[in-house]
């Protein structure tokens, strides 16, 4: 049994646990504030006397400051440990949940949401790093695609099941909160007893010069979808989708990207990230670009699975990549000064999204989100140019 769970996993066994373990608690934590804000607030925050406005910019505040602060986030998770660095985002976070829904000042709400976002700003970074250096030999990329996979779906669970609560019974939803949030402190503890802590060696600098080669990716992934993300369900109704139909394009695309996951994985780590990463955006872009073209439903199929396995490669090589051009020495650091420019682009795409939609037409968007994904195919095609890889 335990041979088989090591060739099965891409993790070593004695460092399983500690991974185990931040997943959840980083899940946890995810869920809560996603569930804080877009669930328990969004139904009950005005009978607390928060107007959406207040809401809205209280969540916004919340995410700049996380996305601003993950450089120094993943630099402190180097230093101090993820078990510490855990417990102090759990324990803000509880006093925000504990605070928050009684005070009736909006600045303090502001406040609270800033620190917040500070105090979480270390974990992910330090747990994608943790991931690969836990990684058997070889099963790096995988290791990253994997704990990606399974931190994802936490934010709709929060949103989806704190809000379903908060319309039965919202004081039920906020104790739910607050009792998975005390879990994560919890799982927080048990890693300070046994402290999983990204201890670089002290001879090496932090590899600006590589990460320049990330940067475009790292903003053009987030800035792209963003740019009609948030009308995306409003622009699949005027085609003329129902809900249904909506949902069933969505699990296509789903299901294509997470079968692909097993052989790109596999790929991207035994030979070459290059050729998934580019054909990924590539294929991506393709998409959007169709999906701006305002197709019929059978020509949404089609779209559907050129979107799922330009994901299917994108996301194994991309973490790949990350992984073999960041030296060990300040990858927690370097990880998260690229979700910071991530966060840039979740940021902006959004405001300009909407820009092009009302000033141009409805479908804008989806081109210019197309054109930067080919764009960004483009570029990786010259600056991973095979003479200059092999070095």
């Amino acid at each position: 049994m335990r041979l088989k769970l090591q060739r099965l996993s891409p993790w070593r066994l004695k460092g399983f646990s500690a991974v185990a373990r931040l997943i959840l608690a980083w899940g946890l934590l995810e869920g809560v504030r996603n569930g804080f804000y877009a669930g328990y607030l969004a139904i009950h925050g005005g009978n607390l006397g928060f107007s959406l406005a207040v809401i809205g910019t209280a969540w916004s505040v919340h995410l700049l400051s996380d996305s601003f602060s993950k450089t120094l986030g993943g630099y402190l998770s180097q230093k101090l440990g993820l078990g510490w660095v855990t417990l102090l985002g759990g324990t803000m976070g509880l006093l925000v949940l504990l605070i928050a829904p009684y005070t009736p000042y909006p600045l303090v709400f502001f406040t609270l949401s800033l620190l917040w976002g500070v105090s979480l700003s270390a974990i992910f970074p330090g747990l994608l790093t943790l991931s690969s250096q836990m990684a058997q030999p070889g099963r790096e990329g995988r290791a990253v695609t994997l704990t990606n996979l399974l931190t994802a779906p936490w934010t709709g669970l929060g949103v989806l099941g704190v809000g379903f609560l908060t319309k039965l019974n919202p004081g039920l939803a906020l104790h739910v909160l607050e009792a998975a949030q005390l879990t994560a402190i919890l799982l927080g503890l048990s890693l300070i007893f046994r402290p999983a802590r990204v201890r670089p060696p002290r001879q090496e600098l932090y590899p600006w010069q590589r990460l320049l080669l990330f940067i475009p990716a790292a903003f053009g992934q987030t800035f792209a979808p963003a740019l009609f993300g948030f009308y995306i369900l409003k622009y699949a109704q005027n085609l003329g989708l129902s809900m249904f139909w909506i949902v069933v394009l969505i699990g296509v695309g789903g299901v294509v990207s997470a079968g692909l996951l097993v052989w790109t994985g596999r790929h991207a780590d035994r030979k070459s990230p290059r050729g998934l990463l580019i054909g990924g955006l590539a294929l991506i872009g393709l998409a959007m670009i169709g999906l701006g073209l305002k197709p019929p439903l059978a020509w949404l199929f089609p779209l559907a699975l050129v979107a799922g396995v330009g994901f299917g490669c994108f996301g194994p090589g991309w973490n790949a990549l990350v992984v073999r051009l960041l030296p060990e020495n300040n990858r927690a650091a370097a990880w998260g000064t690229l979700m910071t420019v991530e966060g840039l682009g979740f940021a902006l795409g959004p405001a300009a999204g909407g820009l092009l939609a009302a000033t141009i037409a409805d479908n804008a968007p989806f081109f210019l989100g197309g054109s930067i994904m080919l764009l960004l195919s483009g570029f990786y095609v010259v600056a991973l140019w095979r003479p200059w890889w092999k070095s």
